[in-house]
Order: structure tokens, then C-alpha cells, then sequence
């Protein structure tokens, strides 16, 4: 029996796929626990429209991501760290990044975007951090950490 998927199920099929399955497991597993419903020409129809609705959300999603990224790359944030004797106290951690972009340059990202490879606290020097937007779409961001000798 040819089915169309509503949801993702392990084994037999993504969301919005048409397979086909054995009658029995259609039935008494897949419609009855609302996973797929009957392949018909109305299925059809409905799904080729939840299709182009899925497109034209991930089209939106990717522009927005795009127009992120350009804000972003746009900017360089500068920090300044506590010296003394060329020993410098502190550091910057990512939250102070995300503070930063939000506070001076209306940016809102989350924790989760900046790449794991990050360091959690940067020290003196310049960095090109990478912000993860969606999917393939990623952003590098400028940081210039100084020194000031307090000492």
C-alpha cells in the first residue's frame, strides 16, 4: 500500500515521502498512530501544497540568515582586558560577545550559533569567531581583544 508520511519513521521514511508499505503495518500501525495517511490523489494535492509552503518558508529562512550574516561581518567588536606587568587578568566568554552584538549593534544571536571550536574565553589578541546561522550559512565575526596596563 503506497502511504505518504507525516511524520519521520525509523526504518521506512521521511516526513512528506511516499512509500509504500505492507497493508497490515499501514493500517494497524502507521494511519492508526496518524504517521501517514493513504496515498490518494487528494493526498497527492495537499502534499505537493505542503511542499511549496515548506519551500517558501526554508527560502525565507535562508534570506534572513543571509541578511544576518552581511550585518554581522559587517562588524568588528573591540574588548579591553585588565593588565599589570603584561599579565593579563580576565578574559571574554561568548556571553559577553552575544551581550555586545545586541547591545551596540542590534544583532541577537544565541550561544548555540557560535561554532564549538570556539574557545569559551578568549584572551589578547584579534579573532575571527564563527557564528553558525542555518544550516550551511555561517558568518565570521571580528574581535579585537587589548590589553590596558593598570599597573
Amino acid at each position: 500500500m503506497k502511504v505518504i508520511l507525516l511524520a519521520n519513521v525509523k526504518g521506512v521514511g521521511k516526513q512528506h515521502e511516499v512509500v509504500d508499505v505492507k497493508d497490515g503495518y499501514a493500517k494497524n500501525f502507521l494511519i492508526k498512530n496518524k504517521l501517514a495517511v493513504i496515498y490518494t490523489s487528494n493526498a497527492k494535492d495537499v502534499l505537493k501544497q505542503d511542499l511549496e509552503v515548506l519551500a517558501q518558508e526554508e527560502a525565507k529562512r535562508i534570506a534572513q540568515a543571509e541578511v544576518l550574516k552581511e550585518q554581522i561581518e559587517k562588524v568588528s567588536l573591540g574588548f579591553h582586558l585588565n593588565a599589570f606587568d603584561n599579565n593579563v587578568f580576565g578574559s571574554v566568554s561568548h556571553k559577553q560577545i552575544i551581550d555586545d552584538l545586541e547591545s551596540k549593534h542590534n544583532i541577537k544571536i544565541d550561544k548555540f550559533m557560535i561554532d564549538s571550536k570556539t574557545d569559551k574565553n578568549l584572551s589578547l589578541g584579534r579573532y575571527q569567531i564563527t557564528i553558525n546561522l542555518y544550516k550551511t550559512i555561517k558568518a565570521k565575526l571580528s574581535i579585537n581583544i587589548q590589553g590596558v596596563d593598570r599597573g
